[in-house]
């Protein structure tokens, strides 16, 4: 190396540890650069303040993506109406947009995750030795290991798995000896910190008042480990289908839905809301006491992002409403096509085929299911009604007009609107359509919710015993909770299964952001994401209506190289390493 390329090397290095680490001698100074590091940690107020600065980097999550859009507007789950707008994220997505410099979704999400690492490492190297209360000090170490678990975890999730460290970074740091560890070191990285945390006796299972909103639990922990492994066992984690990994997924998501029920926790519903407890559960904030009403929520992410105080802002997804700003994520027709029947608890098309054409028009209807393709949104699981506005349906505040997405209505399908739906549906779910448009609705984004931890066991289990009475259960406790019948009886293989199980998840789960790394954790990429298709609506002269599937539009990001996310261009050279693809 010249001496040129030395002298800029280290320049480089420089900047990118003092971006990491923040704590070095030389600049022995807070995040805002005000007071010095030995102060901090020995005055008791400012020692606790740094460990509420550690939980500053979780994400926006929800609509805080841009402009106002949803990640799982990315997936099968819908079409963005943004995707005709110039450099807004659906757009770049749908036309394979992604570079090693361009990240439409969200680029800074790699740098605040390294951010908040960094800052609970320092926190963690100091606190034995900082003024914070002696009988304090355990319960805020499991706190700052959890959150910073957490922050790995979005992070390898994204990228891959990073370097694992457990203190900070300093100027004599050689990254290009950093190894690069597998998913399943980051998960026993984050399983041996659950355990810590869960044997922290001052660390609680649930919050129990409203100043302490936000902080981690031992339920974010256990939950947290049900993720990783999971992640470990799945197919782009794990190609050698090792089925040890598959018993430790499915010991840790066994582990948690005992201990987060016994201590508490179980699915929401309200005898009063019936099926819509379900819905309700979204538009509302999770209640902080020792009996809450929501006992299903176990994070909220607090983070404002493109949100007011963490909540929503009711912006799209409104047809009919003179303030609506856009129609925003529209639900698909593959979404649609997954929810079940009523009557019979059976899917509407085959969870494993779906499709008998590339173009998704031709569906593999289940026999017997109680579907009329003549009145497809008649007797549906009441997720569906929760899920989609749809032709027919109530129009939000407007309780004595219906959604009219039929060509002429005035809901109707146009492609040169963002206004209307592109796919003959928008979005209910998380509406709160009370609340006028740009304002907060109250409901933060619910980061991890018990229904979650259940999908992961049914999943684990089958992939170790095959589809037997224990995923059965798991799945009952999900679907009662809508007065849905399971799902049939007498299936005995796990690929059938395990189609049943991901189209559990993407119902109960749309729009969340599970569904997008979902397909990408099972490399499901080519059979979900290459298109979406919608439903024309024609009304008839006898006032019936015909259905036609059409395709809404094909996407470029289904490939392989993104499964996995490029690792920033800068970082890439530093560590020497780049994700397959990119």
């Amino acid at each position: 190396m010249s001496a040129m390329k030395k002298i800029l090397y280290y320049i480089f290095i420089s900047a990118y540890i003092l971006m990491l680490s923040g704590c070095s001698k030389e600049l022995d100074i807070t995040p805002d650069g005000r007071i010095s590091m030995s102060t901090i940690w020995s005055d008791q107020k400012e020692s606790e303040a740094y460990l509420n600065s550690c939980y500053q980097h979780q994400d926006g999550y929800g609509l805080s993506y841009f402009w106002v859009t949803m990640l799982d507007g990315l997936s099968d789950c819908g079409w963005d109406s943004d995707f005709t707008q110039g450099q807004l994220m659906a757009n770049m997505w749908y036309n394979g947009a992604m570079t090693t410099t361009n990240d439409p979704t969200d680029a800074s999400l790699y740098y605040s995750c390294w951010d908040g690492i960094r800052q609970c490492n320092v926190f963690l190297l100091n606190v034995d030795n900082s003024a914070i209360k002696t009988a304090d000090k355990p319960r805020f170490k499991a706190e700052a290991k959890i959150l910073r678990d957490f922050y790995y975890f979005e992070l390898f999730r994204k990228y891959g798995p990073q370097p694992l460290t457990t203190v900070p970074f300093d100027l004599m740091t050689d990254f290009s000896k950093l190894s690069r560890p597998v998913f399943k070191q980051v998960a026993d990285y984050i399983s041996k910190d659950v355990a810590d945390a869960v044997a922290t006796t001052q660390l609680p299972w649930r919050l129990t008042y409203e100043g302490e909103r936000g902080r981690f639990t031992k339920a974010i922990a256990v939950s947290l480990k049900s993720q990783a492994t999971l992640y470990a066992a799945s197919p782009l984690w794990n190609p050698s289908n090792d089925p040890a990994l598959w018993v430790t997924a499915r010991d840790a998501a066994k582990d948690a839905v005992d201990q987060l029920t016994a201590n508490g926790y179980k699915l929401y519903y309200s005898s009063s809301l019936g099926n819509n407890s379900y819905a309700y559960l979204f538009v509302n904030q999770m209640d902080i006491n020792a009996d809450p009403r929501d006992k299903e929520t176990i994070m909220e992410n607090q983070n404002a992002g493109s949100m007011q105080n963490g909540s929503f802002y009711v912006f799209n997804a409104i047809p009919q409403r003179a303030d609506r700003g856009k129609a925003g994520n529209c639900p698909s027709q593959e979404l649609v096509d997954a929810y079940d029947m009523k009557s019979t608890g059976l899917p509407v098309i085959d969870p494993a085929s779906r499709y008998a054409d590339d173009n998704h028009l031709l569906p593999n209807y289940i026999a017997n299911s109680g579907y009329d393709s003549q009145n497809p949104y008649v007797g549906r699981d009441p997720r569906f009604y929760a899920t989609v506005l749809f032709n027919g349906s109530n129009c939000c505040t407007h309780p004595t007009l219906t959604v009219q997405t039929y060509t002429g209505g005035r809901d109707e399908v146009l492609n040169n609107s963002r206004f209307n739906t592109f796919t003959g549906y928008y979005m209910n779910k998380f509406i709160n359509d009370s609340v006028p448009i740009n304002q907060p609705s109250g409901a933060p984004w619910k980061k991890i919710r018990l229904a979650e931890i259940y999908l992961n066991y049914a999943e684990a289990e089958n992939e170790v015993n095959g589809p037997d009475q224990a995923v059965y259960s798991a799945l009952k406790v999900i679907r009662d909770r809508v007065n849905m019948p399971n799902i049939k009886t007498g299936i005995t293989s796990k690929d059938e299964m395990r189609a049943y199980i991901q189209k559990e998840r993407f119902t109960e789960m749309a729009f969340e952001e599970q569904r997008f790394w979902d397909v990408r954790r099972w490399k499901m990429l080519d059979k979900t994401d290459r298109l979406s298709t919608g439903m024309k609506i024609t009304k008839n002269a006898n006032n019936t209506f015909s259905y036609e599937r059409f395709v809404v539009g094909h996407k470029q990001s289904w490939d392989t190289k993104y499964l996995i996310f490029p690792i920033p261009i800068n970082d890439s050279a530093i560590l020497n390493w780049q994700n397959p693809g990119w």
